[in-house]
């Protein structure tokens, strides 16, 4: 399986501001894949980092 991206970057859109919690989110042209916060007027991205596939992250507590 091969992972295809659009060229945007983009996964999915956030619910809510991680500052004020608002939902009043809009796109903003800059930096790329920015949300501007109608709340508190913040500017942020979300940014996936990479994945952690260690044991330990995949043991099952039980």
């Amino acid at each position: 399986m091969s992972f295809s991206d659009s060229g945007t970057g983009q996964r999915a859109v956030p619910f809510y501001c991680p500052y004020c919690g608002d939902e009043d989110l809009r796109p903003h042209p800059e930096p790329h894949g920015a949300w501007l916060c109608g709340g508190c007027r913040r500017v942020f991205s979300v940014k996936m980092a990479g994945l952690s596939l260690s044991d330990k992250d995949l043991e099952v507590s039980g």
